[in-house]
């Protein structure tokens, strides 16, 4: 349950940057959540970052995104845990469509019918039972295999360190990236996810070289070692440099 629903500025699902329900509390956070959904990071299942007081977080489950911006007073954990009950209501609510032979996925396609359910998780209370999460997991892989395709906003690379039987523990614990995302006109720069992801790739190729180098200079060494140990040997051998005089 979020404490305090005024905290919960913006929220939407897309499938790729296709928004198909939002909840805005701010008539002017729409083009800012369109261009943070275009710039979405790839390779996460999850990303978050706080600017001036708000948190923009993603959860990016195969085709579609789950994206929500937050004042910083929520905590972490209800902050993760609006995201994923939104995943699990839209999950549900998508089963049930596909049975029916929907799949044309246009803009603002389930507003409606998700008016009602955006204040419901905003004010939900209600336990995840062990139950739930299995049938949340059969869910969510059938999507993922219905639905999947090339696209860079939805490769994931999940980077957990938490409890993995829990799917509110497993999205709280999950590594979240840090990069500014901030300018002054809009309080967000979509370029600089771009910058961090160049960033990224020059720290992973600097830090190949230096173990590349590592592993050199340990060569190195034990190939010394063992021209000097040959090299007291011959030394005892010949009883020092006899063998050069004669």
């Amino acid at each position: 349950m979020v404490s305090n629903p005024d905290l919960v500025f913006y929220a939407c699902i897309a499938r790729g940057t296709v928004i198909l329900a939002e909840f805005n509390r701010e008539p002017n956070l729409n083009d800012l959540a369109f261009r943070c959904i275009e710039k979405a990071p790839p390779h996460h299942s999850t990303f978050s970052h706080t600017v001036r007081n708000r948190v923009y977080t993603f959860l990016i489950e195969g085709p579609f995104v789950y994206f929500g911006i937050f004042h910083e007073d929520l905590f972490k954990s209800e902050v993760c845990g609006f995201l994923n009950r939104l995943r699990r209501a839209f999950e549900e609510f998508i089963e049930s469509e596909l049975r029916k032979g929907f799949e044309n996925f246009t803009s603002n396609c389930f507003q409606s019918q998700f008016d009602s359910i955006f204040r419901r998780i905003l004010t939900s209370n209600q336990d995840q039972t062990s139950s739930g999460l299995d049938s949340d997991k059969r869910k969510k892989t059938s999507l993922i295999s219905k639905f999947s395709k090339p696209c860079s906003l939805m490769k994931k690379k999940k980077k957990v360190v938490g409890d993995a039987n829990s799917e509110e523990g497993k999205y709280a614990s999950t590594v979240d990236d840090s990069v500014d995302l901030y300018d002054d006109n809009n309080g967000l720069c979509s370029r600089d996810i771009t910058l961090l992801m160049q960033k990224n790739g020059s720290y992973e190729r600097q830090k190949a070289k230096q173990i590349w180098r590592k592993h050199v200079w340990v060569v190195l060494s034990i190939d010394l070692f063992v021209c000097l140990v040959l090299f007291a040997i011959w030394l005892w051998v010949c009883s020092g440099f006899q063998c050069i005089e004669s």
